[in-house]
């Protein structure tokens, strides 16, 4: 795949020299009653491996969150057994109060570049929600 370019749903443009393709893809229910599943990127920068960066991260959101509960990490695949990643489940308290709760599914697709699914929700997330963010990560397919 041609790091220059950057593909999205209307179109590709070549990336200006110095930058690099960090987009975040936002799949919204057309009725807003589903939960939002979100798709980005990132790099490990600093750190030696997926699971250095998600503690990173994850340290980073406990510090500015109230009520951090969290489940033990998990392995999962992404597509058909492209690779497999760790997923994370946690909720917190937002400052209005509400509950959120969120999954993450993070995955290196080489040695440096992570990509990152995610779904959030301000109620529990059903068996419902859990299948519909596990089809959305098997129907993954590489452009590479």
């Amino acid at each position: 795949m041609d790091k220059n370019i950057c593909r999205f749903s209307e179109g590709v443009v070549t990336l200006p020299s110095g930058y690099c393709e960090r987009t975040l893809n936002t799949l919204n229910d057309t009725r807003s009653i589903l939960p939002t599943i979100t798709i980005s990127r990132d790099s490990l920068g600093n750190h030696n491996s997926v699971e250095e960066y998600i503690d990173s991260q994850l340290s980073i959101l406990k510090s500015k969150m109230k009520e951090w509960l969290q489940e033990p990490y998990e392995l999962v695949v992404l597509g058909d057994n492209l690779t497999s990643g760790i997923l994370i489940n946690y909720s917190f308290l937002r400052p209005d109060k509400v509950r959120s709760y969120q999954k993450q599914a993070i995955f290196t697709l080489n040695m440096e570049d992570l990509l990152i699914f995610s779904v959030s929700k301000s109620s529990v997330l059903t068996n419902a929600d859990n299948q519909c963010f596990t089809d959305t990560l098997k129907s993954f397919k590489t452009n590479l």
